[in-house]
Protein backbone atom coordinates (compact mmCIF):
# COMPACT_ATOMS: atom_id res chain seq x y z
CA UNK A 1 0.00 0.00 0.00
CA UNK A 2 1.31 3.55 -1.08
CA UNK A 3 1.64 5.85 1.71
CA UNK A 4 0.83 9.91 1.19
CA UNK A 5 1.43 12.55 3.56
CA UNK A 6 -1.20 15.62 2.67
CA UNK A 7 -0.50 19.05 3.35
CA UNK A 8 -3.12 21.22 4.27
CA UNK A 9 -2.37 24.94 5.79
CA UNK A 10 -4.52 28.11 6.17
CA UNK A 11 -2.73 31.29 5.91
CA UNK A 12 -3.98 34.91 5.86
CA UNK A 13 -2.17 37.58 3.58
CA UNK A 14 -3.08 41.12 3.77
CA UNK A 15 -2.80 43.63 0.84
CA UNK A 16 -0.36 41.56 -1.48
CA UNK A 17 -0.15 40.50 -4.84
CA UNK A 18 2.28 37.78 -5.04
CA UNK A 19 1.80 35.94 -8.08
CA UNK A 20 0.82 37.97 -11.85
CA UNK A 21 -0.01 36.65 -14.93
CA UNK A 22 0.97 37.63 -18.31
CA UNK A 23 -0.14 40.72 -18.09
CA UNK A 24 0.76 41.69 -14.82
CA UNK A 25 -2.66 41.10 -13.32
CA UNK A 26 -3.50 39.54 -9.66
CA UNK A 27 -3.95 35.84 -11.02
CA UNK A 28 -7.36 34.52 -9.92
CA UNK A 29 -9.24 31.43 -9.99
CA UNK A 30 -13.55 30.97 -10.62
CA UNK A 31 -14.24 28.30 -8.08
CA UNK A 32 -18.23 27.82 -6.87
CA UNK A 33 -19.11 30.59 -9.48
CA UNK A 34 -16.91 33.46 -7.51
CA UNK A 35 -13.63 34.72 -8.24
CA UNK A 36 -10.85 33.64 -5.90
CA UNK A 37 -7.33 34.91 -5.62
CA UNK A 38 -4.84 32.62 -6.66
CA UNK A 39 -0.90 31.57 -6.34
CA UNK A 40 0.32 28.90 -8.71
CA UNK A 41 1.66 25.99 -7.79
CA UNK A 42 5.16 26.66 -9.72
CA UNK A 43 5.20 30.41 -7.75
CA UNK A 44 4.74 28.59 -4.42
CA UNK A 45 7.32 25.36 -5.05
CA UNK A 46 10.42 27.95 -6.66
CA UNK A 47 9.40 30.50 -3.09
CA UNK A 48 10.01 26.95 -0.91
CA UNK A 49 12.56 25.68 -3.27
CA UNK A 50 14.65 29.11 -2.26
CA UNK A 51 13.75 29.15 0.91
CA UNK A 52 16.77 29.43 4.12
CA UNK A 53 14.21 27.01 5.97
CA UNK A 54 14.50 24.48 2.72
CA UNK A 55 18.02 25.56 2.03
CA UNK A 56 19.19 24.66 5.49
CA UNK A 57 17.22 21.45 5.41
CA UNK A 58 19.08 19.73 2.46
CA UNK A 59 22.68 19.10 1.24
CA UNK A 60 22.15 19.98 -2.10
CA UNK A 61 20.06 21.87 -4.15
CA UNK A 62 19.64 21.84 -8.04
CA UNK A 63 20.54 25.18 -10.65
CA UNK A 64 17.63 25.01 -13.25
CA UNK A 65 19.14 26.54 -16.54
CA UNK A 66 19.67 26.50 -20.02
CA UNK A 67 22.71 28.22 -19.97
CA UNK A 68 25.51 25.81 -20.96
CA UNK A 69 28.63 28.40 -20.78
CA UNK A 70 27.22 29.69 -16.83
CA UNK A 71 26.77 26.74 -15.48
CA UNK A 72 30.33 25.29 -16.73
CA UNK A 73 32.05 28.05 -14.86
CA UNK A 74 30.02 27.36 -12.10
CA UNK A 75 31.28 24.07 -12.36
CA UNK A 76 34.63 24.79 -12.62
CA UNK A 77 34.59 27.22 -9.81
CA UNK A 78 33.25 24.34 -7.79
CA UNK A 79 35.53 21.98 -8.55
CA UNK A 80 39.14 23.79 -9.11
CA UNK A 81 41.23 20.65 -9.09
CA UNK A 82 39.64 19.48 -12.07
CA UNK A 83 40.51 19.92 -15.48
CA UNK A 84 38.01 22.26 -16.82
CA UNK A 85 38.36 20.56 -20.09
CA UNK A 86 37.42 17.18 -18.74
CA UNK A 87 34.75 19.01 -17.08
CA UNK A 88 33.34 20.60 -20.37
CA UNK A 89 33.16 17.36 -22.04
CA UNK A 90 31.32 15.50 -19.30
CA UNK A 91 28.42 18.66 -19.72
CA UNK A 92 28.65 18.18 -23.54
CA UNK A 93 27.46 13.98 -22.90
CA UNK A 94 25.10 14.31 -19.99
CA UNK A 95 22.27 14.10 -22.15
CA UNK A 96 20.32 17.30 -22.93
CA UNK A 97 21.14 18.73 -26.74
CA UNK A 98 22.71 21.80 -26.78
CA UNK A 99 22.53 24.96 -29.34
CA UNK A 100 24.62 27.41 -30.64
CA UNK A 101 23.34 31.26 -30.55
CA UNK A 102 25.32 34.35 -31.79
CA UNK A 103 24.39 37.42 -29.99
CA UNK A 104 23.42 40.33 -32.47
CA UNK A 105 24.48 43.11 -30.77
CA UNK A 106 28.41 42.01 -29.09
CA UNK A 107 28.65 39.21 -31.72
CA UNK A 108 29.21 36.53 -29.18
CA UNK A 109 28.28 33.16 -29.73
CA UNK A 110 26.81 31.49 -26.26
CA UNK A 111 25.93 28.00 -25.97
CA UNK A 112 22.71 26.82 -24.46
CA UNK A 113 20.79 23.37 -23.40
CA UNK A 114 17.94 23.15 -25.19
CA UNK A 115 15.54 23.72 -22.13
CA UNK A 116 15.94 24.59 -18.64
CA UNK A 117 16.42 21.62 -16.70
CA UNK A 118 17.77 20.78 -13.01
CA UNK A 119 21.13 20.21 -12.71
CA UNK A 120 22.99 19.24 -9.59
CA UNK A 121 27.02 19.81 -9.15
CA UNK A 122 27.11 16.32 -6.76
CA UNK A 123 26.04 14.68 -10.03
CA UNK A 124 28.24 16.53 -12.43
CA UNK A 125 31.13 16.14 -9.82
CA UNK A 126 30.08 11.74 -9.83
CA UNK A 127 29.94 12.11 -13.69
CA UNK A 128 33.61 13.57 -13.75
CA UNK A 129 35.09 10.95 -11.61
CA UNK A 130 33.47 7.89 -13.34
CA UNK A 131 34.96 9.06 -16.79
CA UNK A 132 38.56 9.46 -14.51
CA UNK A 133 37.70 5.47 -13.27
CA UNK A 134 37.42 4.45 -16.95
CA UNK A 135 33.49 5.10 -18.07
CA UNK A 136 33.28 6.24 -22.07
CA UNK A 137 31.66 10.09 -22.25
CA UNK A 138 29.17 8.54 -24.59
CA UNK A 139 28.30 6.49 -21.73
CA UNK A 140 27.12 8.90 -19.35
CA UNK A 141 23.70 9.83 -20.89
CA UNK A 142 22.57 6.09 -20.31
CA UNK A 143 23.74 6.42 -16.20
CA UNK A 144 20.93 7.75 -13.92
CA UNK A 145 22.10 9.85 -10.86
CA UNK A 146 20.37 9.95 -7.70
CA UNK A 147 18.40 13.28 -7.50
CA UNK A 148 18.89 16.01 -5.20
CA UNK A 149 15.28 16.09 -3.08
CA UNK A 150 13.47 19.16 -4.73
CA UNK A 151 14.16 17.35 -8.49
CA UNK A 152 12.72 14.07 -6.24
CA UNK A 153 10.31 16.04 -5.08
CA UNK A 154 9.11 18.11 -7.96
CA UNK A 155 10.10 15.82 -10.93
CA UNK A 156 12.39 16.41 -13.92
CA UNK A 157 11.55 15.77 -17.61
CA UNK A 158 14.26 15.39 -20.57
CA UNK A 159 12.72 14.11 -23.76
CA UNK A 160 15.85 14.76 -25.21
CA UNK A 161 17.26 12.44 -22.51
CA UNK A 162 14.61 9.81 -20.97
CA UNK A 163 17.32 8.27 -18.48
CA UNK A 164 17.57 11.21 -17.10
CA UNK A 165 13.80 11.46 -16.01
CA UNK A 166 12.80 11.55 -12.97
CA UNK A 167 8.99 11.30 -11.58
CA UNK A 168 7.84 14.12 -9.19
CA UNK A 169 6.75 12.80 -5.56
CA UNK A 170 5.03 15.58 -4.61
CA UNK A 171 1.93 17.22 -6.01
CA UNK A 172 1.13 20.84 -5.78
CA UNK A 173 -2.17 22.43 -5.61
CA UNK A 174 -2.82 26.46 -7.16
CA UNK A 175 -3.78 28.31 -3.79
CA UNK A 176 -6.89 29.92 -3.43
CA UNK A 177 -8.99 32.67 -1.30
CA UNK A 178 -11.38 30.54 0.47
CA UNK A 179 -13.67 33.08 -0.23
CA UNK A 180 -14.65 35.78 -2.92
CA UNK A 181 -11.95 38.14 -3.62
CA UNK A 182 -12.17 41.78 -4.54
CA UNK A 183 -9.13 42.97 -6.73
CA UNK A 184 -8.32 45.69 -5.59
CA UNK A 185 -5.91 48.89 -7.76
CA UNK A 186 -3.48 50.78 -6.11
CA UNK A 187 -3.08 54.21 -8.04
CA UNK A 188 1.30 55.12 -7.15
CA UNK A 189 3.00 57.72 -8.49
CA UNK A 190 7.17 57.94 -8.11
CA UNK A 191 8.04 61.62 -7.22
CA UNK A 192 10.80 63.44 -8.71
CA UNK A 193 12.49 65.09 -6.29
CA UNK A 194 13.88 68.26 -8.34
CA UNK A 195 11.02 69.41 -10.01
CA UNK A 196 8.68 71.67 -8.44
CA UNK A 197 5.60 69.63 -8.84
CA UNK A 198 3.94 66.58 -10.19
CA UNK A 199 5.58 62.96 -10.44
CA UNK A 200 8.19 61.31 -12.37
CA UNK A 201 6.27 58.79 -13.28
CA UNK A 202 2.49 57.62 -12.29
CA UNK A 203 1.57 54.01 -12.79
CA UNK A 204 -1.30 51.38 -11.26
CA UNK A 205 -1.19 48.12 -10.06
CA UNK A 206 -3.69 45.37 -8.63
CA UNK A 207 -3.58 43.45 -5.12
CA UNK A 208 -6.17 41.44 -2.85
CA UNK A 209 -6.01 39.99 0.56
CA UNK A 210 -7.30 36.91 1.56
CA UNK A 211 -7.00 33.30 3.72
CA UNK A 212 -5.18 31.19 1.41
CA UNK A 213 -6.18 27.34 1.09
CA UNK A 214 -2.31 25.93 0.14
CA UNK A 215 -2.24 21.76 -0.21
CA UNK A 216 0.08 19.56 -1.35
CA UNK A 217 0.20 15.60 -1.33
CA UNK A 218 3.96 14.13 -1.30
CA UNK A 219 4.02 10.06 -2.38
CA UNK A 220 5.97 8.99 0.89
CA UNK A 221 7.12 5.47 -1.22
CA UNK A 222 8.27 6.94 -4.33
CA UNK A 223 10.19 10.18 -3.07
CA UNK A 224 12.37 7.60 -0.81
CA UNK A 225 12.32 5.60 -4.55
CA UNK A 226 13.61 8.64 -6.14
CA UNK A 227 16.52 9.05 -3.59
CA UNK A 228 17.28 5.34 -3.04
CA UNK A 229 16.60 5.41 0.43
CA UNK A 230 13.75 4.35 3.26
CA UNK A 231 10.37 6.25 4.29
CA UNK A 232 11.81 6.61 7.60
CA UNK A 233 14.82 8.33 6.38
CA UNK A 234 13.17 10.89 4.35
CA UNK A 235 10.86 12.05 6.96
CA UNK A 236 13.08 14.93 7.93
CA UNK A 237 12.81 16.15 4.11
CA UNK A 238 8.95 16.07 4.20
CA UNK A 239 8.67 17.47 7.59
CA UNK A 240 10.55 20.40 6.09
CA UNK A 241 8.04 21.02 3.15
CA UNK A 242 5.91 20.53 6.00
CA UNK A 243 7.57 23.95 7.61
CA UNK A 244 7.90 25.67 4.76
CA UNK A 245 3.59 25.23 3.31
CA UNK A 246 3.27 27.29 6.84
CA UNK A 247 5.86 29.39 6.89
CA UNK A 248 7.76 30.60 2.77
CA UNK A 249 5.71 33.44 0.94
CA UNK A 250 6.62 33.91 -2.37
CA UNK A 251 8.69 37.41 -3.16
CA UNK A 252 6.94 39.25 -5.42
CA UNK A 253 5.90 42.77 -4.81
CA UNK A 254 7.07 41.98 -1.02
CA UNK A 255 9.08 45.26 -0.66
CA UNK A 256 5.94 46.90 -1.37
CA UNK A 257 3.31 44.85 0.34
CA UNK A 258 5.23 43.15 3.11
CA UNK A 259 3.17 40.39 3.35
CA UNK A 260 4.98 38.58 5.30
CA UNK A 261 2.50 36.08 7.02
CA UNK A 262 3.01 32.71 8.41
CA UNK A 263 -0.32 29.64 9.00
CA UNK A 264 -2.69 30.03 11.03
CA UNK A 265 -3.61 26.58 10.76
CA UNK A 266 -1.75 23.41 9.86
CA UNK A 267 -3.46 19.55 9.01
CA UNK A 268 -1.26 17.47 8.05
CA UNK A 269 -2.31 13.64 6.96
CA UNK A 270 -1.19 9.99 6.55
CA UNK A 271 -3.19 8.41 4.52
CA UNK A 272 -3.52 5.63 1.98
CA UNK A 273 -4.76 7.89 -1.10
CA UNK A 274 -4.33 12.02 -2.01
CA UNK A 275 -6.84 13.98 -0.64
CA UNK A 276 -7.69 17.96 -1.13
CA UNK A 277 -10.07 19.56 0.67
CA UNK A 278 -10.27 22.30 -1.33
CA UNK A 279 -14.17 21.93 -2.08
CA UNK A 280 -15.00 22.77 1.80
CA UNK A 281 -14.42 26.14 0.10
CA UNK A 282 -16.53 25.72 -2.81
CA UNK A 283 -19.29 27.61 -1.07
CA UNK A 284 -16.95 30.72 -0.25
CA UNK A 285 -16.68 31.42 3.28
CA UNK A 286 -17.85 34.79 4.28
CA UNK A 287 -15.51 37.11 4.49
CA UNK A 288 -15.81 38.66 7.78
CA UNK A 289 -13.52 39.35 10.90
CA UNK A 290 -13.40 35.64 11.60
CA UNK A 291 -13.41 34.50 8.24
CA UNK A 292 -9.67 32.28 9.06
CA UNK A 293 -12.33 30.88 12.30
CA UNK A 294 -14.98 29.73 9.92
CA UNK A 295 -12.75 28.24 7.26
CA UNK A 296 -10.74 26.23 9.94
CA UNK A 297 -14.35 24.85 10.92
CA UNK A 298 -15.39 24.14 7.25
CA UNK A 299 -11.37 22.43 6.52
CA UNK A 300 -11.95 20.19 9.63
CA UNK A 301 -15.68 19.16 9.20
CA UNK A 302 -14.78 18.47 5.52
CA UNK A 303 -12.04 16.33 6.33
CA UNK A 304 -14.12 14.31 9.00
CA UNK A 305 -16.87 14.05 6.54
CA UNK A 306 -14.85 12.35 3.99
CA UNK A 307 -12.84 10.25 6.48
CA UNK A 308 -16.20 8.30 7.63
CA UNK A 309 -17.69 8.17 4.58
CA UNK A 310 -14.80 6.66 2.69
CA UNK A 311 -13.56 4.94 5.29
CA UNK A 312 -10.47 6.10 4.69
CA UNK A 313 -7.12 4.56 6.45
CA UNK A 314 -6.00 8.32 7.33
CA UNK A 315 -4.29 9.45 10.78
CA UNK A 316 -4.15 12.98 11.03
CA UNK A 317 -2.40 15.41 13.21
CA UNK A 318 -3.10 19.83 13.44
CA UNK A 319 -1.64 22.61 14.44
CA UNK A 320 -4.45 25.14 15.21
CA UNK A 321 -3.06 28.99 16.28
CA UNK A 322 -6.83 29.76 16.34
CA UNK A 323 -8.22 27.83 19.20
CA UNK A 324 -10.77 26.24 17.38
CA UNK A 325 -9.14 22.47 17.38
CA UNK A 326 -12.86 21.48 16.52
CA UNK A 327 -11.29 18.15 15.24
CA UNK A 328 -12.46 14.54 17.25
CA UNK A 329 -10.37 12.57 14.97
CA UNK A 330 -7.27 15.16 15.33
CA UNK A 331 -4.37 15.06 16.75
CA UNK A 332 -3.53 18.30 17.92
CA UNK A 333 -0.06 19.73 19.11
CA UNK A 334 1.08 23.39 19.58
CA UNK A 335 4.05 24.15 17.41
CA UNK A 336 4.79 22.45 14.22
CA UNK A 337 8.20 20.83 15.33
CA UNK A 338 5.56 18.21 17.28
CA UNK A 339 4.00 17.21 13.74
CA UNK A 340 5.86 13.67 13.16
CA UNK A 341 4.47 10.54 12.01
Amino acid sequence: MTTFINIHTLISHPSSMMNRDDSGLQKTAVFGGTVRSRISSQCLKRAIRQSDIYTNAVEEKSIRTNKFDELLALCIESMPEVDSKLIEDVLLNMGSKIKKEKDKESGETHRYFDAVQPYAIGAIREAVNMVKAGTELKELKKIAHIPTFDVALSGRMDASCPERNVEAAMSVAHSLTTHSADIEVDWFTACDDLAEQGSGHIGTTEFSSGVFYRYASINLDLLAKNVKSTPDEVMPVVQTVVRCFAQVTPSAKQKVFAAYNQADFVLVTRADQPLSLANAFRKPIENTGDVMEKSVAELVSHYEKLKDAYDMDSDAIGMDLTGSEEGKTISWVNKISDIQF
